[in-house]
């Protein structure tokens, strides 16, 4: 893909990593970036994408889905570390059924407590809560502290 045609002008991750929407970005390099969801499920609810446009995992390269992978390793490590996770979801949908809503490949990493299983379903699929631009940028503050 060259690059004028790496990134699409409707996907709003694109828009994101492009600069044209607003990202709270944890990480970033020339293959993936990692930014927190506007709509978490919990404190640290973080997105792990490759850089160039793939739709889902059919559509995504080999080589990026490993650097996702990767990096969805990293962060789930700052999470047990930083935000006191218990454990780690690492999830990912295919298509309109599985609930995939954004259609550029992307995992959701999820840092989990004991006890945080009741809100798990109601999120998925109605992605009630909207956290402020505020509140990502200190959790990414927190979440990056060495």
């Amino acid at each position: 893909m060259s690059e004028s045609s790496k990134y699409l002008g409707d996907c709003i991750f694109c828009r994101i990593l492009t600069g044209k929407e607003e990202g709270t970005f944890i990480y970033r390099n020339d293959k993936v970036s990692a930014f927190l969801d506007i709509h978490p499920l919990f404190e640290g609810h973080t997105l792990v994408i490759p850089n160039e446009h793939f739709v889902d995992i059919s559509d995504v390269s080999e080589e990026s889905l490993i650097e996702v992978m990767r990096v969805a390793k990293v962060i789930s490590s700052l999470m047990l570390k930083n935000l006191n996770a218990e454990g780690i979801n690492i999830m990912h949908s295919t298509g309109r059924p599985a609930g995939q809503t954004i259609h550029h490949f992307h995992v959701h990493i999820l840092p989990r407590k004991s006890g945080d299983d009741s809100e798990f379903q109601k999120w998925w699929f109605t992605r009630s809560h909207k956290a402020s631009r505020l509140e990502l940028n200190d959790l990414a503050s927190k979440l990056l502290k060495k």
